[in-house]
């Protein structure tokens, strides 16, 4: 591997105006530089970036934490924040926690040693604590997504979750539903808090009661979805329509109304929160709220690198994504062209 001495002897010059033209310094002559680029390229010669950057007590790289890497959302959210970051110079260092509160902290002391210059978190609500000793002590920038941090003042980017969870019930409700099941993520978590709001505010809003054992809190996860839907169906008096606070969990539902031969939206109409890529081929296709998941870490990704620019900014900046319905079969809507 060629170095930046042999770079200069077969160019002819010295060490330090080899690293006047890698670094852009203007005052070289033109032959010199001429003389320098050729001998890089005749020795493939690579700058060690992460040396450099070390020297400048830089490492160009971002943490992103995240609770369920096997979530498309949460892969399409690191797509958004990787679009950005690869723009603007920086790498991302990837931590799975599977939604559980040790990982969580084990990938937060993780990607500090790693000397990160920022953190994006999905966190799952309980280590407030250690996150604000990083943004007030080490000085780490911080921004949350998914779900807020009780207790910590930090940037956060965020779904309108009280809002997408009211239009998705009030949906149900203007097809003439009244009886309206919520299948919801735990509620330690804002996100699942939130659209459980939502949905009693639809429902309230419309005349309805809130019916507690219409409210179902599971993990976000299809199996979840499963059982949860199977407790329904167990009701004497079961449920016409069903809100899913996230598309797993709908999977789930779909999977248990199918398994006791029932349909949708026939005989249980059907919603959800997040339009992943497959929803629109299910059978029915899904009816949810517009896909945000690649705008939220695009959002959270220029938020972090303006934060790491400009350390002293005091202001805390809440960003929430408006919601729109995608609408499709499943809720009882003609739909002959779905919306992909």
């Amino acid at each position: 591997m060629s170095t930046l001495k042999d770079v200069a002897k077969e160019a002819g010059v010295s060490v330090p105006t080899v690293s006047r033209v890698i670094n852009n310094y203007r005052y070289i002559r033109e032959t010199t530089r001429k003389r320098v680029l050729e001998a890089i390229e005749k020795l493939s010669y690579h700058p060690n970036i992460v040396a450099k950057n070390l020297k400048q007590g830089k490492t160009n790289s971002i943490g992103f934490i995240l609770p369920d890497i096997s979530n498309s959302f949460f892969a399409m959210v690191t797509v958004g924040i990787e679009k950005v970051l690869r723009k603007n110079g920086y790498h991302l260092i990837l931590c799975n926690t599977d939604g559980r509160h040790e990982l969580e902290v084990d990938s937060l002391k993780l990607v500090i040693s790693k000397k990160v210059e920022g953190i994006i978190l999905a966190t799952i609500g309980t280590t407030g604590e250690l996150t604000g000793k990083i943004i007030h002590h080490l000085k780490i920038p911080v921004v949350v997504i998914d779900n807020k941090m009780k207790g910590l003042k930090t940037d956060v980017v965020l779904h309108d979750n009280i809002g997408g969870a009211q239009q998705l019930t009030s949906h149900l409700i203007a097809h003439g539903h009244k009886r309206i099941a919520f299948i919801g993520g735990p509620l330690n978590e804002t996100s699942g808090k939130k659209r459980l709001e939502g949905y009693k505010r639809a429902l309230i809003k419309n005349g309805l009661p809130v019916i507690k054992e219409l409210i179902k809190i599971g993990d976000w996860r299809k199996d979840s979805g499963f059982q949860l839907t199977r407790e329904l169906l167990n009701l004497s008096d079961k449920p016409t329509g069903i809100v899913a606070a996230n598309t797993y969990m709908a999977l789930g539902v779909l999977l248990a109304l199918r398994e006791e031969g029932l349909k949708v939206p026939k005989d249980i109409a059907l919603v959800s929160f997040d339009d992943l890529e497959f929803v629109s081929a299910l059978d029915p296709p899904l009816t949810t709220l517009k896909s945000l998941d690649t705008k939220i870490g695009e959002v959270a990704a220029d938020l972090l690198l303006k934060r790491i620019k400009n350390r002293n900014e005091k202001e805390i900046q809440e960003i929430y994504l408006p919601t729109e319905l995608v609408i499709r079969n499943s809720c009882g809507c003609k739909v002959t062209k779905q919306k992909l």
